[in-house]
């Protein structure tokens, strides 16, 4: 497990996250925030509703693939 703090509207959070997670968490910030150190409400809200986003673009992709999937395992 590894903590990461974050600021935001300049209050500090430390969360725990498992090591693999964190580590994307982490390259997720940096893209986000660039050289910034921390995050303002707005920001935050921003990137919640993107990574929200990302995820219903994601569960839209895999579900237009299940039919494909389950035709080839018909042909099989």
């Amino acid at each position: 497990m590894k903590k990461v703090t974050i600021s935001v509207a300049s209050k500090d959070y430390t969360i725990t996250l498992e090591d693999a997670f964190a580590e994307a968490f982490l390259r997720d910030m940096e893209l986000f925030l660039g050289k910034k150190k921390g995050l303002d409400t707005k920001e935050l809200l921003s990137a919640f509703v993107q990574k929200s986003y990302d995820f219903y673009a994601q569960e839209c992709q895999m579900q237009a693939l299940v039919p494909k999937i389950e035709q080839v395992l018909r042909e099989g």
